[in-house]
């Protein structure tokens, strides 16, 4: 049964690690939620230990930047993973390894910003899927973006047989205002769905959830919450890994719900939803805040 609270500071004191999510729960790619640093900064005066889990296709040290330009100190938590710094940590080890699992070759499909994301690996970028050994793909060019946009990409990578990292498994994102942009999990589904292998970091993945663990030094599953607004990553990962997870509703789901970010979701709309996922929540906040 989900319990609906009001605020984070109700169920604190139950537990004693808290994993967030960034965007959608933290910020909406622009600003931070209003709310956020206060309810952060209560659970750090009380010796929470705080973790930014991320499907964010960069380096964790670009997400720690821009949680400091959101008024986030790095005091305030101890530790970002992205599933960016979860697959260049994996393609380091493939590198040790002499290129294993993955060639060294591979065919970017994405944005220019995260092109960086190998950057200090021996992996090479070359401009055809004939020349690669691997497809990775962090993402979409803009705000506007539609699956059209890296399809012909994908279609070339699938014409050459070649196995696709996705960065981000994320299907969409959403801004305050209720605009959703489209993320690489779109695209990996697609390939998919042609009969493309893909290999997919970060959430809801078991392996991102045990390098947390790795990190806490263990610490008791029953004393982890995970918070999050994406049904098939946040809520599915931590339910899977045996975290309890506290649903937000104003970031994914508020179009779906009809309501915007800090609106109390009605719950037998919310019952459908997560009836239709088979995935439920432990509790439901409308967005982070005290």
């Amino acid at each position: 049964m989900m319990e609906f609270k009001s605020g984070i500071a109700e169920i604190s004191d139950v537990y004693d690690y808290f994993l967030f999510d960034v965007w959608g729960v933290i910020h909406d790619g622009n600003v931070a939620y209003p709310g956020v640093v206060e309810a952060i900064s209560f659970l750090r005066k009380r010796g929470k230990k705080i973790c930014f889990l991320s499907n964010a296709p960069r380096r964790s040290s670009k997400v720690v930047a821009v949680l400091q330009k959101l008024g986030i100190a790095p005091d305030l938590y101890d530790f970002v993973l992205t599933s960016g710094e979860a697959t260049f940590l994996d393609l380091q080890k493939n590198q040790k390894s002499g290129f294993k699992n993955f060639g060294k070759n591979y065919f970017y499909i994405g944005p220019q910003k995260d092109i960086d994301l190998l950057s200090g690996l021996d992996y090479i970028r070359v401009s055809k899927a004939s020349e690669a050994n691997v497809a990775i793909t962090t993402g979409f060019d803009g705000e506007g973006s539609t699956l059209a946009e890296k399809l012909p990409q994908a279609l070339e990578a699938k014409k050459n047989n070649l196995p696709m990292i996705c960065v981000n498994p994320d299907l969409v994102v959403v801004k305050q205002d209720g605009r959703e942009m489209i993320c690489a999990g779109a695209l990996a589904m697609e390939y998919e769905k042609i009969g493309g292998k893909v290999f997919y970091y970060g959430k809801p993945f078991p392996a991102v959830y045990k390098m947390v663990c790795e990190i806490f030094n263990y610490p008791e599953i029953k004393k982890i919450l995970a918070v999050g607004d994406g049904m098939e990553t946040d809520i599915k990962g931590a339910s899977d890994f045996g975290i309890d997870s506290v649903l937000i509703t104003g970031g994914i789901l508020s179009n779906p719900l009809g309501i915007k970010y800090w609106q109390t979701a009605d719950k037998n709309k919310l019952a459908v939803i997560c009836d239709s996922y088979q995935i439920f929540p432990k509790f439901v906040i409308s967005n982070l805040k005290l």
